[in-house]
């Protein structure tokens, strides 16, 4: 496993985070995040019963660092 930098990029919102690969020279296409509550940012997370995926999908970064960006691309609810 590999660790790179990626930024994640959701409308006008930006992260740069580390995250774990298995090639830092060809990283996944996707790359999902579990968000335990869903977009209840009440939810009272001991109850929740399967956290939502959010789905980011990769591409170049124009200015070159971080080498790849990941941009949000769907929320998936687990009950559909």
């Amino acid at each position: 496993m590999d660790r790179i930098a990626a930024k994640f990029v959701h409308g006008a919102a930006e992260i740069t985070r580390e995250i774990e690969v298995d090639s830092a020279a060809d990283p996944p296409e996707t790359y999902s995040i579990w968000l335990p509550g869903g977009l209840d940012t009440d939810a009272d997370l001991d109850r929740v019963a399967d956290p939502w995926e959010a789905v980011y999908v990769r591409e170049a970064n124009p200015i070159g660092e971080p080498a790849w960006i990941y941009r949000f691309r769907a929320l998936v609810d687990p009950e559909e």
